[in-house]
């Protein structure tokens, strides 16, 4: 540890003492001559790229649509459903809130979902666009409540 440090503070003197040489004269290591020194330029080559033009698709033609596209897309139509389930660690006071801080549901819509959740044991929140309920989801699952998300056609 301690030769660690010699050799620091001795390139630190050796590198600051080469800054106060006087512009006239040089320093030890460049007074050796050098023989046979090739210096190389940077080429300057352009570079071209060839895009190939996109073909022609026949109106005729029709494309394979596979049957989970189809139900995928049918489940994005229709959205996705947003459940509350009962829970007996958090207070009804505190759901109703994270409902209307984190779904933007007025005091009356949390309070209906947050009782209906409490008396049934189900309740749905709302149905939204797949990116906003894996959203409501996640955030209201950070405060500590029961959710989960379904496609809208799964609903019993």
């Amino acid at each position: 540890m301690f030769s660690i440090i010699k050799l620091i503070i001795f390139a630190a003197i050796s590198l600051s003492a080469s800054a106060f040489v006087s512009q006239g004269a040089r320093p030890a290591w460049r007074s050796i001559p050098m023989h046979n020194v090739e210096v190389q330029k940077a080429s300057t080559t352009t570079l071209h790229m060839a895009v190939a033009a996109p073909s022609p698709v026949k109106k005729d033609q029709k494309q394979a649509v596979d049957e989970n596209d189809t139900d995928e897309q049918d489940a994005k139509d229709r959205g996705w459903l947003v459940r509350l389930y009962n829970d007996p660690m958090n207070k009804r006071e505190f759901v109703a809130r994270c409902l209307t801080e984190i779904c933007s549901l007025d005091d009356g819509e949390a309070y209906n979902v947050m009782m209906k959740a409490h008396q049934v044991g189900i309740a749905v929140i709302g149905n939204y666009h797949r990116e906003m309920a894996e959203l409501y989801k996640m955030r209201l699952s950070g405060e500590g409540l029961f959710i989960d998300m379904v496609p809208a056609d799964d609903e019993e």
